[in-house]
């Protein structure tokens, strides 16, 4: 299930702040006006370049005294922010939202692999994204933001399941929306 159509820019955290501050932004942003997102300036051009590639923002490079990169929302990318930004009013209100679930690494994936199914198996989900520690740090952020529910199931077996919770599907859905217009070939 690990491959490149199921992941995109939004499970890689941190995409959807990207996202809100180019909503917000009166006019395209400055590569560097976007550094107090993401601090790195080699993952903040890879994540803008991966942006851009599927169809989020615009890139232009602006020469004059010196060479700015200005990033702009497309057509989709207006969509996606909004989306998000009706998700992000709805979980955890007053949070800000470095501090929710929404905008973690692998939120994205772990939602969509949720969405339409009664539960799924804590194993399965660190199966699928290869990495115990943040998978947990994400589903716990989670339940603490109402998003899904943890079940200990001892019966044949002992397993870990969590489920959406009502507004985990209508969060997963938007992930789930977003994401079929992305994948879109």
């Amino acid at each position: 299930m690990r491959d490149g159509e199921f992941f995109t820019s939004i499970g890689e955290g941190r995409t959807i702040a990207l996202l809100l501050a180019l909503k917000d932004a009166p006019a395209p942003l400055i590569l560097k006006d976007l550094l107090p997102i993401m601090n790195h300036t080699q993952t903040l051009r890879s994540r803008i370049d991966r942006m851009q590639s599927e169809g989020l923002v615009n890139v232009d490079v602006i020469l004059e005294a010196h060479k700015k990169v200005a990033v702009s929302l497309t057509d989709l990318g207006k969509e996606a922010a909004l989306l998000f930004s009706m998700a992000n009013l709805s979980v955890s209100p007053g949070k800000e939202l470095k501090e929710k679930s929404l905008d973690l690494k692998h939120a994205d994936p772990i939602l969509r692999m949720l969405c339409g199914k009664e539960y799924v198996v804590q194993k399965d989900i660190i199966g699928m994204l290869h990495s115990y520690d943040t998978v947990i740090k994400v589903l716990s952020v989670m339940e603490k933001d109402g998003l899904v529910i943890k079940v200990d199931n001892r019966q044949g077996g002992w397993e870990i399941r969590y489920s959406l919770t009502p507004l985990g599907r209508q969060i997963a859905d938007v992930f789930q929306a977003v994401h079929s217009k992305i994948s879109r070939p």
